[in-house]
């Protein structure tokens, strides 16, 4: 479990700086980044729910 554990917080950790680089272009590029979106969610709220679920499952 450890290093699915360590997996998961890198994997965060990536989404955290391309939740940085989205922030960047989303005024100017916000029509290329919707399409083909694969999520039902914000890009900030799918790394909420990460962050969420590794915080579930330390406890």
């Amino acid at each position: 479990m450890d290093s699915f554990n360590q997996t998961l917080d890198d994997a965060i950790s990536s989404w955290i700086k391309l939740s940085e680089e989205w922030e960047k272009i989303e005024n100017t590029e916000s029509d290329m980044l919707s399409e083909k979106y694969p999520f039902d969610k914000d890009f900030r709220e799918v790394l909420h729910d990460l962050i969420e679920w590794r915080e579930s499952l330390k406890k």
